[in-house]
């Protein structure tokens, strides 16, 4: 049990890398991926259709993800173990030089910063009267919030250590804020964007969603304000949102469009 975290702590830029690399090219070939099909089922470039089979499997998938992490932390399980004892190596291995710049990063995920650009966007949604992307924006955001707040104070999980000086966090720790928020915020940000661009500029937005969700979340890891299992956590509970989110999105698309 030991072992792998502590070679984790030991690896930690390496592996941070490599997992940021990882994602992108995961995002990079489900791009690809989805554009192909749709331009060879309708010949169009428009491949942002979100299929309400698609988004049901989706949906079912991060639902039964979250579920099962809530209970491995409410069972402790081994999974509890296996966090504390990575929380603790990460503790004693990594230098103060390196988590005082990783302590910049995770503010690009800052719960209330995402908060109060949300709110932005929707005014300026609004504004515009572009209702059928400012519900499923708020619709995403409000429930990723909404939803990670109860889970926390159902579970009331407390954070690895009480303040080490990088970061101030008082709050409980599953899910993690950070990513769950980040994950609503940026996929959905990148999914308004992907609506507005040419196409040639789609695979940048998408790259640029993935590296702000990937960063954020390893980043609470890193700091010890969250264990693996909350950041896993937030990242199941948001993008259940964010499919829910889409899926509302492209609905109301289809339906103006048949009207």
């Amino acid at each position: 049990m030991e072992t792998l975290p502590l070679w984790i702590s030991q690896h930690v830029p390496a592996l941070w890398a490599l997992l940021l690399i990882l994602a992108l090219l995961a995002g990079d070939f489900g791009w690809r991926r989805a554009r192909r099909r749709r331009l060879a089922a309708t010949g169009r470039d428009d491949y942002l259709a979100l299929q309400p089979g698609t988004a049901v499997a989706l949906l079912a998938l991060f639902a039964a993800l979250f579920a099962l992490l809530f209970w491995a932390v409410w069972a402790r399980t081994a999974l509890v173990r296996f966090d504390a004892a990575l929380a603790q190596a990460l503790h004693d291995q990594l230098s103060a030089g390196f988590l005082q710049v990783v302590a910049v990063v995770t503010n690009l995920g800052k719960p209330a910063l995402l908060a109060v650009a949300g709110l932005v966007v929707a005014l300026l949604l609004a504004l515009r009267r572009r209702w059928r992307l400012f519900v499923p924006w708020c619709v995403a955001l409000g429930g990723t919030a909404s939803s990670g707040s109860v889970a926390k104070h159902l579970l009331q999980r407390a954070r690895p250590f009480d303040g080490h000086g990088f970061v101030l966090e008082t709050g409980y720790s599953f899910p993690s804020g950070h990513a769950s928020m980040s994950m609503a915020f940026f996929g959905m940000g990148a999914y308004l964007l992907l609506r507005q661009f040419l196409p040639r500029h789609h695979r940048d937005t998408v790259a640029a969603a993935v590296a702000l969700v990937t960063v954020v979340g390893l980043s609470r890891v890193v700091l010890q304000a969250h264990y693996l299992s909350d950041v896993l956590a937030g990242y199941a509970l948001g993008a259940f949102w964010l499919v829910l989110g889409i899926a509302l999105a492209e609905q109301l698309r289809r339906g103006a469009q048949a009207r």
